[in-house]
C-alpha cells in the first residue's frame, strides 16, 4: 500500500485479534472499513466513527451480499481500498472428523473460507487499481494440526493454500497476498478453548495455560499486538516484495 492514509477492510474487529489490527492501522495513519457479528464494533470505534476515519458495519461476513456491502461501503466512504484483512473466524465443533457433523463442518467452511472468497472477490477490482495487499489470517493448526479439530485445521490449511493461489493470480496486478499464522494468543476464545480443556484434563485452568507455555520456545503465549504488528507489516511498503508466504507469528512453538 502506497497510500499516505490507506484505506483498508477489517473482519472481525470488534475485539481480539481483529479490534488489535484495527487500532494499529488506525494509530498508523490509516482509514478503515469494519465489520463484526458482535454489535458492540460501533461502540468500540465510536470516536473514530464520528471523526470519519471509519465506517463499520454490524453482520455475518459470511451472509451472501454482506462481502460487496462491505467493500461498498469502503469505496462510498473512502473513494479507494488499499488493503483487505481477513480475520473473521469460527473455531467450529470440536469433534474427531468420524464423528463431525456434516453441517457444522459446512457452516465452518462458509465462514472460514467461502466468506474470504467473496470478500477477494468483490475487492479485487479496487485492489488492484491501489496496487494493494491481502491478509489472510491463518494459524499454527493449519501445518500442526490437532486431535478433534479437525473442521478448524482443515480450514486454516485451506486459507494457506488460498493464500497462495491469490499471490499466484494476481500478482501480475500488483496486488499481493500472505498469510499471518498465529499460534497460542491471549484472547477470550483462546482462554474459553483452555478452560474446556482443563475441565477435560481435570486440572486447573492456570496449570493448563502453564502447560501451553512451556510448549513455548519464549515461554509466553501471544497477544493480539503481536498479530497486529505483523499485519501492519505486510500490508506497508516494507514489504513490497513479499507474496505467497505464511508468516507464523507463534513463538517458535512449531520447534519444540
Amino acid at each position: 500500500m502506497g497510500a499516505a492514509r490507506p484505506v483498508v477492510i477489517v473482519t472481525g474487529a470488534a475485539s481480539g485479534i481483529g479490534r488489535a489490527i484495527a487500532e494499529r492501522l488506525l494509530a498508523d495513519g490509516a482509514r478503515l472499513a469494519l465489520c463484526d457479528l458482535d454489535a458492540s464494533l460501533t461502540e468500540t470505534f465510536a470516536a473514530e466513527i464520528a471523526r470519519g476515519d471509519v465506517v463499520a458495519r454490524v453482520g455475518d461476513v459470511s451472509a451472501d451480499g454482506e462481502a460487496d456491502a462491505l467493500v461498498g461501503a469502503a469505496l462510498a466512504a473512502f473513494g479507494q481500498l488499499d488493503g483487505l484483512v481477513n480475520n473473521a473466524a469460527t473455531g467450529g465443533p470440536g469433534a474427531e472428523v468420524s464423528t463431525l457433523d456434516l453441517d457444522a463442518l459446512r457452516r465452518t467452511l462458509d465462514i472460514n473460507v467461502v466468506a474470504l472468497v467473496a470478500l477477494v472477490q468483490a475487492a479485487t477490482p479496487a485492489l488492484t487499481s491501489a496496487g494493494g495487499s491481502i491478509v489472510n489470517l491463518g494459524s499454527v493448526f493449519a501445518t500442526e494440526p490437532v486431535r478433534a479439530g479437525g473442521a478448524y485445521c482443515m480450514s486454516k490449511g485451506a486459507v494457506h493454500t488460498l493464500t497462495r493461489v491469490l499471490a499466484i493470480e494476481l500478482g501480475g496486478a500488483g496486488v499481493r497476498c500472505n498469510t499471518v499464522a498465529p499460534g497460542y494468543i491471549l484472547t477470550k476464545m483462546h482462554e474459553d478453548e483452555v478452560a474446556g480443556q482443563a475441565a477435560e484434563l481435570g486440572i486447573a485452568v492456570d496449570e493448563r495455560f502453564a502447560q501451553l507455555r512451556a510448549e513455548v520456545p519464549l515461554q509466553r503465549h501471544g497477544t493480539p499486538a503481536d498479530i497486529a504488528g505483523a499485519v501492519a507489516w505486510l500490508l506497508g511498503p516494507d514489504s513490497a516484495y513479499v507474496t505467497g508466504q505464511s508468516i507464523p507469528v507463534n513463538g517458535g512453538i512449531q520447534f519444540s
